[in-house]
């Protein structure tokens, strides 16, 4: 793990400062702007929706963006000073909790060398070496600077590499913004780039079948969450996930595995090593860059040679392989192999879901919990969820009540039925059990609009 080195607790802390004036401390104004906990009527005057992102937005709640201000460990604060036990952990990314002091040292001493180089430095092939030594099925990396770029990346991958056209998703999944992964979900994406893409419906083999069977010989790729978790946590069933494996290397179609949220979550080697199965292509983001921005695209050197500079396929960025996120996910992925947190992860989880599906039962509430590992979605459902035409049909007001009550009562979950609860080596049973009355008392409450 990269630490502080000979570096003083003191120059470490006023590494952040400009290199140009000596290391001193961030200018008084800057720091006051950066501080300052403005209304979030101010966001909304500066901020599209006040918001960064849609799912910041509170909407599907009908309830106010959060505004935070610091977090540490399991906990964060917003602009009032209240605090939450966090749920949502970054979506994903923070498995070793807000702040994880090695992580923090690693991004000082970082910091120290320089916050962008934009050439080549050692730290990217540590990380990269980390990654290729985990997972077998990759060989090479080519880093970016988020998920939806190495999506993109991907699928143009194994388009040059094919010389096919078409890709295949799966309703439900999602895959970053890109134009042709995005086709009929949102507005502005022409007919042209999105009359490539085919989707069929998760977990349905016979569906499955049909469209390889029309379509197999067009198909460039087919991409997959190993573990569908943006329309809630709905796992794809062994059957399922073994025939996509069979046929998209009956068919020569390029298999990629969308591991943005499972990479290094489900376990050290992500969905893959839990599941006994390698694809073609794999995407990682979140973990690997240990809080910081960063996606990741790796496979065997065979298809990877494609890229530029060897290959036809151009990708380039100026923050591709960016430092920090280096030096992060370098500390977060040392530690997880030193000190491997899934065993203790999946049991409070399995408290957690356990938990909520019991005290939802004996209020008579309908629910069922999905979980893989340490991440869990509770469905307000009388029927089990296992694919997207099932998660539409939720109770999206029950789950707003539940949301409500408990970001009330301290407890942050996220703010839309379609998302994921995320544990991390910060959270106790302490946390859990909060979590649970909490529950209690919003289901005894009722839930009936």
């Amino acid at each position: 793990m990269i630490g502080v080195g000979r570096m003083t607790a003191r120059a470490a802390d006023r590494a952040g400062g400009p290199a140009a004036r000596g290391g001193e401390e961030m200018p008084r104004d800057a720091k006051r702007a950066a501080d300052t906990a403005l209304p979030h009527g101010d966001a909304e005057r500066y901020l599209v929706g006040g918001v960064n992102s849609p799912a910041r937005a509170f909407r599907h709640v009908d309830g106010a963006p959060l505004v935070v201000t610091r977090a540490r460990g399991a906990q964060l604060h917003d602009d009032s000073g209240k605090a939450y036990v966090d749920f949502i952990m970054g979506w994903g990314t923070l498995i070793l909790g807000h702040g994880h002091a090695g992580t923090d040292r690693a991004l000082r001493h970082a910091l120290s060398r320089g916050a962008l180089f934009g050439l080549t430095h050692p730290a990217e092939a540590a990380l990269a070496r980390l990654i290729v030594d985990a997972v077998p099925s990759v060989e090479h990396i080519r880093f970016t600077a988020s998920g939806t770029e190495a999506c993109m990346t991907a699928v143009k991958l194994a388009r040059a590499a094919t010389g096919r056209a078409k890709l295949l998703a799966f309703e439900g999944c999602y895959h970053g913004h890109s134009d042709s992964l995005m086709a009929r979900k949102s507005a502005g994406i022409t007919e042209g780039a999105a009359q490539d893409t085919i989707t069929a419906p998760l977990n349905d083999i016979k569906a499955f079948e049909e469209l390889i069977q029309r379509h197999g010989q067009e198909l460039a790729c087919l991409i997959i969450e190993p573990v569908a978790a943006n329309m809630g946590i709905v796992p794809v069933e062994p059957a399922f996930l073994a025939r996509v494996r069979e046929l998209t290397t009956r068919h020569q179609i390029v298999l990629i595995f969308d591991e943005v949220v499972t990479g290094f979550r489900l376990g050290y080697g992500g969905a893959q090593g839990c599941f006994g199965m390698n694809a073609d292509l794999t995407v990682f983001g979140k973990i690997i860059g240990g809080g910081l921005p960063i996606g990741a695209l790796g496979g065997p050197k065979s298809l990877m040679r494609h890229l530029a500079p060897e290959g036809p396929v151009y990708h380039g960025g100026t923050f591709a392989g960016h430092p920090l996120a280096m030096a992060a996910g370098i500390a977060t992925l040392s530690e997880l192999k030193a000190h491997p947190p899934y065993e203790r992860l999946e049991e409070l989880a399995r408290q957690l879901a356990d938990g909520l599906q019991e005290l939802a039962s004996r209020a008579g509430v309908p629910v069922h919990v999905n979980r893989a590992g340490s991440m869990l979605t509770l469905f307000f459902s009388d029927a089990p969820v296992r694919q997207f035409s099932q998660a539409k049909g939720v109770r999206r007001d029950h789950f707003a009540r539940w949301a409500v009550g408990l970001r009330e009562a301290g407890i942050l979950v996220p703010p839309s039925p379609w998302e994921a609860l995320f544990l991390s080596t910060a959270h106790t049973e302490r946390h859990v059990d909060k979590a649970l009355r909490a529950s209690r008392s919003i289901f005894a409450r009722g839930l009936a609009a």
